[in-house]
Protein backbone atom coordinates (compact mmCIF):
# COMPACT_ATOMS: atom_id res chain seq x y z
CA UNK A 1 0.00 0.00 0.00
CA UNK A 2 1.12 3.46 -1.07
CA UNK A 3 1.67 5.96 2.35
CA UNK A 4 -1.09 8.78 1.89
CA UNK A 5 0.10 10.92 5.02
CA UNK A 6 3.33 12.16 6.61
CA UNK A 7 3.95 13.45 10.37
CA UNK A 8 6.03 14.54 12.40
CA UNK A 9 6.39 13.50 16.00
CA UNK A 10 7.95 16.00 17.84
CA UNK A 11 9.02 14.73 21.95
CA UNK A 12 11.07 15.21 24.48
CA UNK A 13 13.44 12.78 26.19
CA UNK A 14 14.01 13.39 29.84
CA UNK A 15 14.83 11.40 33.65
CA UNK A 16 15.85 7.56 33.36
CA UNK A 17 16.01 7.17 29.84
CA UNK A 18 18.34 9.49 28.90
CA UNK A 19 20.41 5.99 29.12
CA UNK A 20 18.28 4.36 26.62
CA UNK A 21 20.62 4.02 23.22
CA UNK A 22 19.52 4.92 20.25
CA UNK A 23 18.34 1.73 18.53
CA UNK A 24 16.38 0.58 21.84
CA UNK A 25 14.94 4.11 21.55
CA UNK A 26 13.63 3.21 18.00
CA UNK A 27 12.28 0.34 19.44
CA UNK A 28 10.92 1.63 22.32
CA UNK A 29 8.57 4.38 19.57
CA UNK A 30 8.05 1.38 16.93
CA UNK A 31 5.82 -0.69 20.27
CA UNK A 32 4.60 2.66 20.93
CA UNK A 33 3.11 3.27 17.66
CA UNK A 34 1.77 -0.28 17.33
CA UNK A 35 0.00 -0.37 20.08
CA UNK A 36 -1.45 3.03 19.81
CA UNK A 37 -2.86 1.44 16.51
CA UNK A 38 -1.39 4.11 14.24
CA UNK A 39 -1.51 2.94 10.74
CA UNK A 40 2.12 3.06 10.04
CA UNK A 41 3.85 2.40 6.53
CA UNK A 42 6.19 -0.54 6.08
CA UNK A 43 8.63 -0.81 2.78
CA UNK A 44 8.47 -3.53 0.72
CA UNK A 45 10.52 -6.50 0.25
CA UNK A 46 11.57 -9.66 2.22
CA UNK A 47 12.06 -7.54 5.30
CA UNK A 48 9.80 -4.43 6.03
CA UNK A 49 10.68 -1.66 8.20
CA UNK A 50 8.50 0.84 9.44
CA UNK A 51 8.85 4.14 6.94
CA UNK A 52 10.34 6.89 9.47
CA UNK A 53 13.29 8.87 9.75
CA UNK A 54 14.94 10.23 13.34
CA UNK A 55 16.33 13.25 14.29
CA UNK A 56 20.40 12.71 14.99
CA UNK A 57 21.43 10.25 17.50
CA UNK A 58 21.45 11.64 20.59
CA UNK A 59 24.90 11.13 23.08
CA UNK A 60 23.96 8.22 25.86
CA UNK A 61 23.09 10.31 29.24
CA UNK A 62 22.17 13.27 26.96
CA UNK A 63 18.43 14.81 27.83
CA UNK A 64 16.73 16.35 24.78
CA UNK A 65 13.33 18.86 24.51
CA UNK A 66 13.64 18.98 20.72
CA UNK A 67 13.73 15.26 19.18
CA UNK A 68 11.52 14.36 16.62
CA UNK A 69 10.47 11.30 13.91
CA UNK A 70 8.84 11.51 10.82
CA UNK A 71 6.65 8.97 9.95
CA UNK A 72 4.68 7.48 6.43
CA UNK A 73 0.97 6.57 7.18
CA UNK A 74 -1.21 4.57 4.86
CA UNK A 75 -4.04 6.10 6.55
CA UNK A 76 -5.15 9.93 7.36
CA UNK A 77 -5.43 10.20 11.35
CA UNK A 78 -6.70 12.49 13.83
CA UNK A 79 -3.96 14.42 15.21
CA UNK A 80 -5.07 15.51 18.61
CA UNK A 81 -6.29 11.85 19.53
CA UNK A 82 -3.48 9.85 18.05
CA UNK A 83 -0.82 12.31 20.09
CA UNK A 84 -2.94 11.15 23.27
CA UNK A 85 -3.05 7.83 22.07
CA UNK A 86 0.80 7.63 21.49
CA UNK A 87 1.79 9.35 24.95
CA UNK A 88 -0.52 6.81 26.72
CA UNK A 89 1.75 4.08 25.81
CA UNK A 90 4.98 5.59 26.13
CA UNK A 91 7.50 4.94 28.85
CA UNK A 92 7.96 8.14 31.99
CA UNK A 93 10.38 10.50 30.39
CA UNK A 94 9.44 10.34 26.73
CA UNK A 95 6.66 12.88 25.95
CA UNK A 96 5.20 13.95 23.04
CA UNK A 97 4.51 17.53 22.57
CA UNK A 98 3.49 18.15 19.20
CA UNK A 99 2.56 16.00 15.91
CA UNK A 100 2.03 17.96 12.46
CA UNK A 101 1.38 16.79 9.10
CA UNK A 102 3.97 17.45 6.10
CA UNK A 103 3.85 17.29 2.76
CA UNK A 104 4.62 13.57 1.73
CA UNK A 105 7.06 13.97 -1.16
CA UNK A 106 9.32 16.63 0.93
CA UNK A 107 12.76 16.07 1.97
CA UNK A 108 13.45 14.60 5.72
CA UNK A 109 13.79 17.64 8.18
CA UNK A 110 17.56 15.92 8.48
CA UNK A 111 18.73 17.93 5.53
CA UNK A 112 17.08 21.01 7.06
CA UNK A 113 18.89 21.06 10.12
CA UNK A 114 22.02 23.71 10.14
CA UNK A 115 22.70 24.07 13.91
CA UNK A 116 21.96 22.44 17.19
CA UNK A 117 21.60 24.05 20.95
CA UNK A 118 23.23 22.43 23.99
CA UNK A 119 22.60 23.51 27.43
CA UNK A 120 25.11 21.95 30.20
CA UNK A 121 24.39 22.74 33.64
CA UNK A 122 27.54 23.40 35.33
CA UNK A 123 26.53 24.41 38.82
CA UNK A 124 28.47 21.33 40.27
CA UNK A 125 31.76 23.64 39.57
CA UNK A 126 31.10 26.35 42.07
CA UNK A 127 31.70 24.24 45.78
CA UNK A 128 28.15 22.88 45.93
CA UNK A 129 29.13 19.63 44.92
CA UNK A 130 31.77 17.31 45.98
CA UNK A 131 34.38 17.03 43.02
CA UNK A 132 38.00 18.32 43.28
CA UNK A 133 37.47 21.25 40.27
CA UNK A 134 36.02 24.58 41.53
CA UNK A 135 35.40 27.62 39.51
CA UNK A 136 33.90 30.87 39.87
CA UNK A 137 31.43 32.36 36.79
CA UNK A 138 34.21 34.47 36.01
CA UNK A 139 37.09 32.13 35.96
CA UNK A 140 34.80 29.89 33.22
CA UNK A 141 33.96 33.10 31.16
CA UNK A 142 37.46 33.48 31.20
CA UNK A 143 38.19 30.32 29.84
CA UNK A 144 35.51 30.64 27.58
CA UNK A 145 36.97 33.75 25.76
CA UNK A 146 40.07 32.07 25.73
CA UNK A 147 38.60 28.72 23.99
CA UNK A 148 37.01 31.07 21.42
CA UNK A 149 40.28 33.32 20.75
CA UNK A 150 41.35 30.10 19.48
CA UNK A 151 41.85 29.77 15.52
CA UNK A 152 42.16 26.02 15.85
CA UNK A 153 40.55 23.25 17.84
CA UNK A 154 41.94 20.22 17.40
CA UNK A 155 40.10 17.70 20.06
CA UNK A 156 39.29 13.26 19.11
CA UNK A 157 36.18 11.85 18.76
CA UNK A 158 35.37 8.06 20.27
CA UNK A 159 36.42 7.15 16.82
CA UNK A 160 39.41 8.18 17.16
CA UNK A 161 39.30 11.06 14.56
CA UNK A 162 40.69 14.07 14.87
CA UNK A 163 38.55 16.86 14.06
CA UNK A 164 38.47 20.95 14.56
CA UNK A 165 36.29 22.08 16.18
CA UNK A 166 36.42 25.91 16.06
CA UNK A 167 34.47 26.53 13.15
CA UNK A 168 31.44 24.04 14.28
CA UNK A 169 31.29 26.38 17.40
CA UNK A 170 28.90 29.06 16.41
CA UNK A 171 28.35 30.24 20.14
CA UNK A 172 29.46 29.59 23.73
CA UNK A 173 28.52 31.51 26.99
CA UNK A 174 27.48 31.14 30.22
CA UNK A 175 23.79 32.37 31.56
CA UNK A 176 23.11 33.39 35.04
CA UNK A 177 21.35 29.64 36.09
CA UNK A 178 25.00 28.08 35.65
CA UNK A 179 24.31 26.76 32.13
CA UNK A 180 26.55 27.24 29.53
CA UNK A 181 24.66 27.59 26.44
CA UNK A 182 26.34 25.68 23.23
CA UNK A 183 25.31 26.16 19.88
CA UNK A 184 27.26 23.71 16.92
CA UNK A 185 26.91 23.65 13.36
CA UNK A 186 25.23 20.48 12.16
CA UNK A 187 27.93 19.98 9.64
CA UNK A 188 30.18 18.11 11.82
CA UNK A 189 28.41 18.89 15.10
CA UNK A 190 26.19 15.61 15.12
CA UNK A 191 29.58 13.63 14.74
CA UNK A 192 31.19 15.42 17.87
CA UNK A 193 30.30 14.81 21.23
CA UNK A 194 29.81 18.28 23.57
CA UNK A 195 30.91 16.40 26.46
CA UNK A 196 34.56 16.17 24.88
CA UNK A 197 34.02 20.05 23.89
CA UNK A 198 32.96 20.60 27.65
CA UNK A 199 36.18 18.35 29.02
CA UNK A 200 38.45 20.27 27.38
CA UNK A 201 37.54 23.71 27.74
CA UNK A 202 37.37 23.47 31.56
CA UNK A 203 40.37 21.16 31.79
CA UNK A 204 38.83 18.51 34.52
CA UNK A 205 39.01 14.75 33.85
CA UNK A 206 36.26 12.74 32.34
CA UNK A 207 35.42 11.25 35.69
CA UNK A 208 34.05 14.65 36.84
CA UNK A 209 31.66 15.40 33.91
CA UNK A 210 29.85 11.90 35.00
CA UNK A 211 26.71 14.05 36.51
CA UNK A 212 26.92 17.33 34.79
CA UNK A 213 22.94 17.18 32.97
CA UNK A 214 24.10 18.22 29.20
CA UNK A 215 20.70 18.68 27.05
CA UNK A 216 19.78 19.45 23.81
CA UNK A 217 17.61 22.22 23.16
CA UNK A 218 16.49 22.47 20.14
CA UNK A 219 17.44 22.19 16.54
CA UNK A 220 17.77 25.59 13.83
CA UNK A 221 16.24 24.99 10.47
CA UNK A 222 17.16 26.53 7.29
Amino acid sequence: MNSIQKVRIEYSKKGPVRYIGHLDLMHTLFRALKRANLPVSYTQGFNPRIKCSFSPALPLGFASESEYMELYLDKKIDISSSVDNLQKELPEGLTVHNMEKLSLFGKSSNVKIKAVAYRINLEQFSGKSAVSTRASKEDIERKIRNFLDKEEIFLTNKKGRTVNVRPLILSMEMDSDWNLRLLLEARGGFNFNPRIIVKTLLGVEKKELAFVEFTREKFLFW
